[in-house]
């Protein structure tokens, strides 16, 4: 071996052991350093929206069959919102026809008292077995439907019903569900280079110790 050659050696060595473990340090150090990044981040929203709107409304005045003894009537009263459809369906299943007026409620007493009342030609009816029609009626206004047996001497056995639709404003509701997107900031460290560092440094350790553990046992050659 020739004099200097391995101081120089051991020089060099003891250098790059000092770099590893600077590098080292730093990786350890930049492991845990939080770095910024942005992310699309959604969210499901529900909204609630109220529409005016127009819906059908439809009723049921009578719906059934029932017994008219000799001399009895029904009645039914009310009144109607603008623009009702009036449906009216009649069948007297046994015991012969029956009379069907509609009325204003002050022709009604006139009729119940016995005396000559008038009534609406359409959609009353003499003499009714079976009848089936669709009427508008005046708005806002009390009528009497009237199924009428006072003049007869038998039972009979009526089906009627009696049915009404109207339109009538409302809030009509809706539910609508979307999702939102929106960046975020976020932070993370990169773990792996604390793995890396530890690597370095141990390696820069063992360098710098194998150096200083060489430096010593040299000894210098004669001239």
């Amino acid at each position: 071996m020739r004099s200097g050659q391995a101081p120089s050696t051991t020089s060099t060595a003891m250098a790059a052991g000092v770099a590893l473990l600077v590098a080292g340090v730093v990786l350890l150090v930049a492991s845990y350093v939080p770095i910024p990044y942005v992310e699309d981040t959604s969210r499901v929203e529900t909204r609630v929206t109220a529409t005016p709107g127009l819906v059908t409304v439809n009723r049921v005045l009578l719906d059934e069959t029932f017994e008219l003894k000799a001399g009895q009537f029904r009645t039914l009263c009310r009144s109607f919102p603008p623009g009702t459809t009036l449906s009216i369906t009649i069948k007297v299943l046994s015991g012969g026809s029956i009379n069907f007026w509609v009325m204003d409620e002050p022709e009604l007493r006139v009729f119940e008292a016995g005396g000559s009342f008038n009534y609406y030609v359409f959609p009353s009816g003499r003499d009714v077995i079976e009848r089936s029609v669709t009427w508008s009626p005046p708005s806002n206004q009390l009528l009497c439907l009237v199924l009428d047996n006072k003049l007869s001497t038998g039972t009979k056995t009526v089906y009627a019903k009696i049915t009404f639709s109207y339109e009538e404003l409302t809030y009509v509701t809706r539910t609508h569900t979307y999702t939102v997107h929106e960046p975020a900031i976020r932070f993370r460290t990169l773990g792996y280079l604390q793995t890396l560092g530890v690597v370095v440094l141990v390696t820069g350790a063992i360098l710098v110790i194998a150096s200083w553990y060489t430096s010593t046992q040299q000894k210098p050659t004669g001239a």
